[in-house]
Formats: structure tokens, sequence, C-alpha cells
């Protein structure tokens, strides 16, 4: 099993940190550079919305990335001390009649989970903790 921990600040210039953490990692592990995009996607929009949501003042929290290789998967786990929520929780936004007449946002998680083989929440202790889990195609 391989794995990586970084942790970065919960500010959007920290953001373009993780790719570049990704990649060594995808490339350290030989992972098809496929798989490596699907991570860097969907863990940009985790993170980003934890910098925009999970803390009450900007520069005050921070987010904890682990990634994992282990039987052809690839796992990220994300975690922070921020607010509870739960985005598995969220109803599908109404997706329906002119783009002008629909709520901005929202759609975030389901691009995730569109993204990725699994999505999990849970709050441990004082920490949120999403899980996604991408499936590495076998040659």
């Amino acid at each position: 099993m391989a794995r990586s921990h970084f942790q970065i600040l919960a500010v959007q210039r920290d953001l373009a940190r993780i790719a570049g953490s990704v990649e060594a990692f995808c490339g350290a592990n030989q992972l098809p550079q496929a798989t490596c995009n699907l991570m860097n996607l969907a863990l940009d929009e985790v993170l980003s919305n934890i910098v925009k949501y999970a803390y009450n003042s900007p520069d005050t929290g921070t987010i904890d990335v682990e990634l994992t290789y282990s039987n052809n998967k690839l796992m990220a786990s994300i975690e922070d001390r921020g607010v509870a929520f739960n985005p598995l929780g969220l109803q599908m936004p109404a997706n329906t009649g002119p783009l002008q007449s629909r709520k901005a946002g929202g759609l975030g998680i389901f691009f995730v989970k569109s993204l990725t083989d699994s999505v999990v929440y849970e709050r441990v202790g004082n920490r949120n903790k999403v899980t996604v889990t991408i499936r590495v195609p076998s040659e």
C-alpha cells in the first residue's frame, strides 16, 4: 500500500499545491494519467467547498488530505475541523426551465460523484471526513 499525507491552509492560494502532490503520487505509483486527472478534479471541487464554507473566518483552518493506493483503488481522505456538514445529504437541484431562472451552485457533490466510484462522508469527533475512491483499471 502506498500512502501520502499533506496539509494545507483552508485558503484559495493553497489549493494549487494539491494538484502537484496528486501528480507526484500518481507518477510514483505508475497510475494512469486519466485516473490522476479524475482525482484532481474531484479534490478541487471538495477542497474549494471547504475553503468557501467550512470555516467562519478566513485563514483559521487547515485541511488534511491523505492519498492511498491499494488493490487497484486510488483513495483520497479529506478532513477538516470546520462546521459539520454532510454534502451527501443535499438534494439534487432542479435542472429544468430556462438557465436564467435556475439557482446557481449546488451541483458540486453530484459532479464529484459522477467522477468517482465512491464518495463517503462521516463526522469523526469534531472533524468532517470525505473519502473519494476511484478504481484504477488493470492493464
